[in-house]
């Protein structure tokens, strides 16, 4: 029999040459199942609700808002966005996202007795948030979106 590190073809022998199985998976010592945390808590499903938007604005999955909103909120907060849209959209529920509370201080969702809001479009990137862009995403969006007044 071999003992050295290098496996045989014949699946005997110190090491296997098949990838390991769920048969062969270690386990915890003690531990059949794993166990959720005393803390952990299962999030609510919430009904998202389409709205049509007052004001004008871009597509959810438009290059403005996956480029100027995600360097405001955050790549998370911008999926949960789509996520909503695409729920309200298909006229489904889903598990309340992780990054409403980023959505609904942003304005782009809101709580109706127990359902989500969302608009069918997405407003321009507010000024006083884009004063928090680094300069040269600042400059893309000025050029991006023309200055009305």
């Amino acid at each position: 029999m071999k003992t050295s590190g290098t496996p045989n073809t014949s699946g005997q022998g110190f090491r296997q040459v098949r990838p390991p199985s769920r048969e062969t998976r270690a386990s915890s010592p003690g531990v059949s199942e794993p166990q959720i945390r005393a803390t952990a808590s299962q999030r609510r499903v919430v009904e998202p609700v389409l709205a049509v938007a007052p004001t004008r604005g871009y597509a959810p999955a438009h290059v403005y808002v996956r480029r100027f909103w995600i360097a405001v909120l955050g790549p998370g907060a911008v999926a949960d966005l789509l996520r909503l849209t695409a729920a309200a959209q298909s006229g489904r529920s889903l598990k309340e996202p992780v990054h409403l509370p980023a959505l609904l201080a942003a304005g782009l969702a809101t709580r109706v007795h127990g359902s989500v809001m969302v608009n069918d479009t997405v407003p321009a990137v507010p000024a006083h948030l884009v004063r928090r862009m680094p300069p040269a995403l600042r400059r893309a969006h000025a050029q991006a979106v023309p200055v009305t007044g």
